[in-house]
């Protein structure tokens, strides 16, 4: 299979993934969520141009291996700012104006609950596309500078040439709340999953 058509089905399998994990977030929040066409990088090392600019920002990321039907990792991954209001919004709190915020336990709590049922429905909708059972790890939480956060999420792959990175990226207008859905795989898990939807 040429480079072009692989990119094609990973795009297919992210938008499909991503519509789950987007329904997930709308029922859990009540509110409506918007996606993008999701984009498919081949990635060396570590991605210099992710989609979302966060340049010089505090970001968070919640995110999962996969620890069976599949290798890879699914990352939901927010501004620090766009966190705390999903953080209001998830507990019918008023952000106060020019008010200190830091992560409180409770708060992270709320966050790995929130990315774990958003990165299940993005596995379940993938395992169920690919006919495998796809087991992730307890979520992770990270907080700090993109660059930081980064090279923890992406450390499992730097014995890697290149690895695939499907971005889609949602939005919850009403509430300026915009992030990316993430799901990382190898090439050699990017070549499995073709052959499964081949067979």
């Amino acid at each position: 299979m040429d480079q072009s058509a692989l990119l094609d089905i990973l795009k297919e399998i992210g938008n499909i993934a991503a519509g789950s994990s987007g329904t997930a977030l709308s029922e859990l929040l009540k509110k409506r969520i918007s996606l993008e066409v999701p984009v498919v990088d081949i990635i060396i090392a570590y991605p210099e141009n992710l989609k979302i600019k966060t340049e010089g920002e505090r970001v968070v990321a919640i995110f999962s291996k996969i620890l069976a039907g599949l290798g890879g990792e699914v990352i939901f991954f927010l501004r620090e700012k766009e966190a705390f209001r999903l953080i209001d919004l998830s507990t019918k709190t008023e952000e106060r104006e020019n008010q200190i915020r830091i992560f409180t336990e409770m708060s992270i709590s709320l966050l790995k609950e929130v990315g774990n049922i958003v990165i299940c429905s993005y596995l379940n909708a993938l395992g169920f596309f690919l006919k495998k059972i796809l087991i992730p790890s307890f979520p992770v939480f990270l907080s700090g500078f993109v660059d930081e956060v980064l090279n923890v999420t992406l450390s499992f792959y730097q014995e890697e040439d290149y690895a695939y990175l499907i971005e889609t990226i949602f939005a919850i207008e009403e509430e300026k709340i915009k992030g990316s859905f993430y799901f990382l795989l190898s090439p050699q898990t990017a070549k499995l999953v073709t052959e499964n939807l081949s067979s």
